[in-house]
C-alpha cells in the first residue's frame, strides 16, 4: 500500500472518546456515504456492527483492522444492531475469520422469513400506498431480494449465531444493556456498556447527529403505518437513559443525547405538520400522492416510508383518514 493509501485508510480509523473504543468507518453508495462500526479492545475484542457489503471486503476488513495492529481473526465476537445490509456487509468475512455472531432474536426471525410471505405483505400493503403495475412489481422484487441478502450475510441459523433478548447480557466477561429503539428498523437494538468508566452508548441508526434517520421500519410491508409512532417510542426509551457519549452508524460521535433525542422529536412533528399539509393540498390521495406533493417526487424510498408512518400517527391522532378505492388508501384531512 503507498504512502497516501496508507494515510486514507488510518482516516477511516478514529478515535471516538472513549478509552479502548476505536470507529472504524465504511463507505456506502447513499446518503451520508459512510457507515461506521466500533472495536471495543479487550481481551476478545468486540465489533459493534459489521460495515457493507463489498466484493473486496476481507481486504477493506484488514486494512481497517490493520490500522489498529489487528487482524480478524483477533474479533472475537460482532453485535448486531439491526439487520439492514450496511451494518452486517463485512458479518461472512469476520465469521469465516471466527467470530461469534450476535443480533436480536426478532431480527434473525425476520431474516428468516419466507420470501413468499414477504411477498405476500408487499403487495397487499404496496397496494394500499398506491404502487401499481410495474412499481407493485419492483417493490416485491427489491424486497424479496433484500431479505434473501440479508439472510445471506447474516446467516441466522449458522452455527455461532446467537440470540439476543433486548435485557442485559454478557459478551467475553463485559456486561452490555440491551433496548429495543424501532422506527428507522422495528427489531433495532442499542446497547450501553461502561468502557473506561464511561458509559458508552451504541446507537446503530436509532438515533444520530445532525440528522434524522428515515422511518424504514418494516419497508413496504405490515407494520409501515406504525413506523413514526415506533421512532416516538425509541426517543422515549433514550430519555431514560444516562451515558456519556453516543456512537452512532452515520454521522459524528456525540455527547449530548437529551440534545439529539429533542432533535429527532422535532423531525418527527416537522413530518406530521408537512404530512398534514401535504394531505390538504392534493386531498383525496394515495400516500404516493401525498409524498410527490411534499417531497416534489420520490427520489428515496425512505421519503415515501415516512410519510406512511406520518399518515399512522395522524390517523391515530383523528387528523387524517382514509377510505379505500380499489385496495388504495386515499387520505383527507380531518
Amino acid at each position: 500500500m503507498g504512502a497516501d493509501a496508507d494515510t486514507e485508510e488510518k482516516r477511516r480509523v478514529k478515535r471516538t472518546g472513549v478509552e479502548g473504543v476505536f470507529r472504524l468507518e465504511f463507505e456506502v453508495p447513499w446518503p451520508p456515504y459512510h457507515v461506521a462500526a466500533y472495536l471495543i479492545e479487550d481481551d476478545e475484542p468486540i465489533l459493534i456492527d459489521a460495515g457493507g457489503p463489498s466484493d473486496d471486503g476481507e481486504e477493506i476488513l484488514s486494512e481497517r483492522l490493520g490500522c489498529l495492529g489487528y487482524e480478524p481473526g483477533d474479533v472475537s465476537d460482532v453485535i448486531v444492531t439491526h439487520p439492514h445490509s450496511d451494518h452486517i456487509g463485512l458479518v461472512p468475512e469476520l465469521r469465516d475469520a471466527g467470530a461469534e455472531v450476535h443480533a436480536p432474536r426478532p431480527a434473525l426471525e425476520q431474516v428468516r422469513r419466507s420470501g413468499e410471505e414477504l411477498e405476500e405483505g408487499v403487495r397487499e400493503v404496496g397496494r394500499e400506498v398506491g404502487y401499481e403495475g410495474e412499481n407493485l412489481d419492483s417493490a416485491v422484487e427489491k424486497a424479496v431480494s433484500s431479505l434473501e441478502r440479508n439472510r445471506r450475510l447474516l446467516e441466522p441459523d449458522a452455527e455461532g449465531t446467537h440470540e439476543l433478548e433486548y435485557e442485559e447480557f454478557v459478551i467475553g466477561g463485559r456486561t452490555f444493556e440491551a433496548y429495543r429503539t424501532p422506527g428507522h428498523q422495528i427489531h433495532h437494538a442499542s446497547f450501553v456498556t461502561e468502557v473506561g468508566g464511561r458509559k458508552a452508548l451504541f446507537s446503530g441508526d436509532a438515533v444520530v447527529e445532525p440528522f434524522r434517520p428515515a422511518a424504514l421500519h418494516t419497508g413496504i410491508d405490515h407494520g409501515a403505518f406504525d413506523a413514526v409512532d415506533a421512532f416516538y417510542d425509541a426517543m422515549d426509551t433514550f430519555d431514560s437513559l444516562e451515558v456519556n457519549r453516543v456512537l452512532p452508524g452515520h454521522g459524528p460521535v456525540f455527547t449530548d443525547l437529551d440534545a439529539a433525542v429533542d432533535s429527532t422529536r422535532d423531525s418527527l412533528n416537522e413530518l406530521l405538520g408537512e404530512t398534514v399539509s401535504a394531505v390538504d393540498t392534493v386531498e383525496p390521495a394515495s400516500p404516493v400522492e401525498v409524498t410527490e406533493e411534499r417531497c416534489g417526487g420520490i427520489k428515496y424510498p425512505g421519503q415515501l416510508l415516512d410519510v406512511i408512518g406520518a399518515l399512522g400517527t395522524l390517523e391515530g391522532k383523528d387528523e387524517v383518514a382514509y377510505e379505500k378505492e380499489d385496495g388504495v388508501r386515499m387520505y383527507e384531512t380531518v
